[in-house]
């Protein structure tokens, strides 16, 4: 009755004993449990050709990369060997400045320098702030109905001693 992986698959003795639209049935999910499989492996097969695809790229990559950095290498060791101004030993012809005038000073290929930022006035405040906020005192005494009246009074009696 149960095959070796534990699936029920009918006998042919025991076919005859299934209604008629029950074989049907069976082989239809047969063949489309057949289908899925297909389908699986297809996926599998596809998923493992994209991971070769990948790691050939990456392969790729690498390589290139590593032939970019023995080009540098190579460019970084053919400027060592050279000389720091290969021109050096050649002679140029003399520079006559007799066309150029000179009033005071040379004449310079830079720009003017640009003037200053104008003066910003600048206003400061030398008003004293009054040390005891009274306002507040008077309006914290009317609050509380005079409670707050003893406080105000000391802190005046300081502010004033260390004014």
């Amino acid at each position: 009755m149960t095959g070796p992986a534990g699936n029920w698959e009918p006998q042919p003795k025991y076919q005859r004993d299934l209604e008629p639209g029950e074989l049907e049935e069976l082989n239809r999910l047969r063949a489309w449990k057949e289908e899925q499989e297909r389908e699986a492996e297809a996926q599998r097969l596809r998923d493992h050709h994209q991971q070769i695809a990948l790691e050939e790229q990456q392969r790729r990559v690498a390589e290139h990369q590593q032939n970019l950095y023995a080009q540098q290498q190579n460019l970084y060791a053919q400027q060592q060997n050279q000389q720091p101004y290969p021109h050096a030993h050649q002679q140029y012809p003399p520079q006559n400045y007799a066309h150029q005038q000179f009033h005071g000073h040379p004449q310079s290929a830079y720009p003017p320098p640009q003037p200053f930022a104008p003066i910003q006035q600048v206003t400061v405040n030398n008003v004293k702030r009054a040390d005891c906020p009274h306002l507040l005192h008077l309006v914290l005494t009317l609050i509380t109905c005079g409670a707050w009246l003893p406080v105000w009074i000391i802190h005046a009696i300081i502010v004033a001693a260390r004014n």
